[in-house]
């Protein structure tokens, strides 16, 4: 257990006097009993020197010398049985040897009284024979926990020196290697991603005042470069979109400048005023002035029409206008049935979608011996993607020619022909406002007459007021 507490430097011993007989207590690390025959008779001599004393706790350490070497030793004894240990002085001071201490530097083995046992030097280990040396230089000292001793280090004012300056040269080409690394760093940092980045934001700075800039930025930053391709990319995607909303925009005003230049067709206008002076004429006043309102209501909804949409209850009553213009010209050839549901009366549609085709079934009439009636219905219809608006237009005349009514249903415009373009143009406006969400069926109806179904999305006026016009 002594050999596991106190390490190799301290060995300890039994002596008992009675029988003369030595028992050394400490192994080495091969396991074997350590002691030399110098140390041997070392102890014996301590113990002769010792032998008339009693056993004392505070028996002082010795240092004496044997084999060349310098030891320390204190024995204790009780009756006739001697404890005692001893330590090289050597195997304590060697350890430092590897230390900078510098020419005037050392290391001591000092006693509790301050006396140097022992003292390391450049020149090796010696045995310092006189009292208290004075200290040289920059000292420290550290007692020993296993002994009163202490271990007094002493470096020399050069070697304090010489081990300052080298750690701040060493602090010196650690800072000075910094400050390299740090420029490469920052040098590394403005090629390869602030330079990219100013020049990715000129590129936006452009872009911002109304500009294209479709350089690509050049640079060692992919990922930059990968965001500067979309970005140039989705700009391109940008001037295309806008291209082709101007057109799409010049198109729809093209159509809406088409579609009323139909409407406002003179030889209709005049028919109407020629009828209302011959009633006049006629002494028919009542309905001179029914015709006349009739024919106000007409066209005040076509030149205030100017707006996108219209709701459906603005649009029925224009047709009820046509409807009743013809029914005074006209008494015996037809007769109309519009019904509105009171949930759809706001629903937006875009001008003349309904009349367009009430037209053209009431042309019908004049062609025919018979009479012939024309019915519009509009209904609310729910569907899994939303509220939408039903629009049922028929009529009892003939129906669609074949050819004209297999181009509708391939979605095809009719050919350009007279009668035929106001269709046309319907069915432009239609694609453009309702797109996929819009739906328009064509058909003849089995007992005779023209059949179109149409389905919208459900928009109220009060949604967008400022598109609509007053009733």
């Amino acid at each position: 257990p002594y050999m596991w507490e106190y390490g190799t430097e301290f060995s300890f011993f039994i002596y008992l006097e009675n029988s003369g007989q030595y028992y050394p207590l400490s192994i080495s690390d091969s396991g074997d009993y350590r002691e030399t025959p110098e140390e041997k008779r070392m102890i014996l001599q301590q113990l002769h020197r010792i032998r008339k004393t009693t056993y004392s706790v505070k028996k002082r350490w010795n240092a004496v010398s044997a084999g060349g070497e310098t030891y320390i030793c204190k024995i204790a004894r009780n009756q006739d049985v001697c404890l005692g240990c001893y330590a090289n002085v050597k195997s304590i001071l060697e350890p430092y040897s590897g230390i900078m201490l510098g020419d005037q530097g050392y290391v001591r083995l000092v006693d509790e009284e301050g006396r140097t046992v022992s003292e390391l030097t450049k020149n090796g280990i010696s045995v310092q024979k006189t009292g208290k040396t004075e200290d040289a230089g920059y000292s420290i000292r550290q007692s020993l926990s296993r002994a009163p001793f202490s271990i007094q280090m002493g470096i020399s004012n050069r070697a304090v020196l010489k081990v300052s300056a080298g750690s701040l040269l060493l602090l010196l080409a650690g800072a000075a290697a910094f400050i390299i690394a740090g420029a490469a760093i920052l040098l590394y940092l403005r090629y390869n991603m602030i330079a990219p980045i100013q020049r990715f934001a000129s590129r936006l700075e452009v872009y911002d005042q109304g500009g294209y800039a479709l350089e690509m930025t050049q640079g060692n930053l992919q990922e930059l470069e990968q965001i500067d391709s979309k970005f140039h990319k989705m700009i391109r995607q940008i001037q295309k979109l806008k291209i082709t909303l101007y057109e799409n925009e010049i198109q729809k005003q093209k159509m809406e400048m088409e579609y009323l230049n139909l409407q406002i067709r003179p030889h209709f206008y005049l028919n109407c005023l020629n009828f209302i002076y011959s009633m006049i004429d006629f002494g028919q006043y009542a309905a001179a002035q029914k015709m006349t309102q009739i024919t106000a209501g007409y066209l005040r909804y076509i030149f205030r029409c100017d707006r996108a949409h219209v709701p459906v209850k603005a649009e029925t009553q224009h047709c009820r206008d046509y409807l009743d213009i013809l029914l005074l010209r006209y008494p015996e050839k037809f007769e109309y049935y519009i019904e509105v549901h009171e949930e759809v009366t706001d629903a937006l549609i875009f001008p003349f979608l309904i009349q367009v085709f009430v037209e053209n079934s009431a042309k019908q009439m004049l062609t025919l011996e018979r009479k012939i009636l024309i019915s519009v219905t509009v209904y609310p219809e729910d569907r899994e993607e939303g509220k939408y608006v039903n629009i049922y237009i028929s009529d009892t005349g003939n129906g669609f020619p074949d050819d004209i009514l297999t181009r509708l249903k391939e979605n095809k415009e009719p050919e350009t022909k007279e009668g035929h373009i106001g269709i046309s143009n319907c069915l432009r406006r239609f694609r453009n406002s309702y797109g996929d969400a819009g739906e328009i069926f064509f058909s003849n109806s089995p007992l005779g007459g023209a059949v179109v179904d149409i389905h919208l999305p459900y928009t109220a006026e009060s949604e967008v007021t400022d598109e609509s016009i007053d009733n």
